[in-house]
């Protein structure tokens, strides 16, 4: 297995990937459990399939359907196109175990953009479904609501993209499109916003499929899709305005000059890496939908250096690459235990051919090797 693995995805020197998930329906984004149990059947992470489905991973590796029939439209299957939207971001939150998962419904001949809250009282079924937030207007064809995240501050964080009709809307603050909202985990306004009577945080963003928090600096990073150039990293902070549709570089980090379909990211702070990548950030460049064998843009991990206060890239290096001859790209990316995770939406060999063929990987550091006895780059070793 790892052999053959090793023919088609290259990682960064002393480490590993292993296939850890297969047969999985365009799996988009994985939420581990903050403390998972050493019981082999309780939950491990759980992953968003696009087209309705959450499936949960338990201890012992085995597979099984948390949730299903979560969208009430027929999805199609086209990417690029409207077969990119449905269920997609996913958190997990820490004292209930309850599952947040954004997605697209349809509402008559409208479509709209959805938060919903699945409860279940043993973390492997869903008993319920609560919706937090609805209503608010979308396309099947990506630019919808997107990540959704825990902050430090217990509040819930939503990626939600402009919907690309009207890319105005990301400045209209009337509008929640094109904007990440803060609001408590009922839905409420926390009285604390910028504006406390909007849940908008921060506004001026396209396409943000990704977020994820920095312990270091207590700050929330997201990724930001362009039309064809600028796809971009960005820190998001309390009232600022990233610039879309005027400037797609406005408060960011880090653009592409190609279009690379940044999809997820995660930083190494809880050691499941070697302490020489503590407080790194891993990136998911998805690439091109369906393009087939090694590409110049995405199909490719990367990792990055940030300075103390989160306000500069330091050093981009690619971590992860795709070598072989299909359409397996990385989508979702997060670390948990023992290393860096991460999905293949379409699998190695899916391609166009609507197979349950998704997986997980999860790259991991050598530490021994063939006699060679290599020292923990640990804190106190360093």
């Amino acid at each position: 297995m790892n052999e053959e693995i090793d023919k088609i995805w290259w990682t960064f020197p002393r480490f590993k990937i292993e296939k850890m998930v297969t047969g999985l329906e365009l799996p988009v984004n994985l939420a581990f459990v903050p403390e998972p149990t050493e019981n082999h059947d309780d939950p491990l992470l759980y992953v968003t399939e696009l087209y309705g489905k959450v499936k949960v991973i338990t201890n012992d590796w085995k597979v099984h359907t948390y949730a299903e029939n979560l969208l009430n439209y027929e999805p199609n299957y086209e990417f690029p196109g409207t077969g990119e939207s449905g269920l997609t971001g996913i958190c997990v939150e820490p004292e209930s175990g309850d599952i947040f998962v954004s997605m697209i419904y349809e509402d008559n001949e409208d479509v709209k953009n959805k938060l919903v809250r699945l409860k279940s009282k043993d973390g492997l079924k869903m008993d319920s479904m609560e919706t937090i937030l609805e209503d608010i207007p979308s396309i099947k064809a990506a630019h919808q609501m997107q990540a959704i995240t825990i902050g430090f501050d217990g509040k819930l964080y939503v990626n939600l993209g402009e919907g690309m009709v009207n890319p105005e809307v990301a400045q209209d603050d009337n509008e929640l499109r094109g904007k990440v909202l803060r609001i408590n985990l009922d839905g409420s306004i926390p009285e604390d916003n910028p504006d406390p009577d909007s849940p908008i945080f921060a506004k001026g963003f396209r396409n943000p499929f990704g977020a994820r928090w920095r312990k270091s600096d207590k700050s929330l990073y997201i990724t930001d899709n362009g039309p064809a150039y600028d796809d971009r990293i960005a820190k998001v902070e309390a009232g600022k305005n990233y610039g879309w549709p005027m400037n797609m570089r406005q408060n960011s980090l880090f653009w592409s000059n190609l279009s690379q379909g940044i999809t997820a990211l995660d930083f190494m702070q809880n050691g499941e890496f070697p302490y020489e990548f503590e407080d790194e950030l891993f990136v998911a460049f998805f690439g091109g939908s369906y393009e087939t064998g090694p590409a110049i843009k995405g199909k490719k991990i990367v990792k990055m250096k940030l300075n103390e206060d989160g306000s500069a890239i330091k050093s981009f290096d690619i971590f992860v690459r795709y070598t072989g001859e299909h359409a397996a790209s990385p989508c979702g990316l997060a670390f948990g235990p023992g290393g860096l995770y991460f999905t293949d939406l379409h699998g190695e060999k899916n391609g166009q051919m609507r197979a349950a063929s998704g997986n997980i990987f999860r790259v991991s550091s050598i530490i021994k090797a063939e006699g060679e006895i290599i020292v923990p780059y640990t804190k106190e070793n360093a």
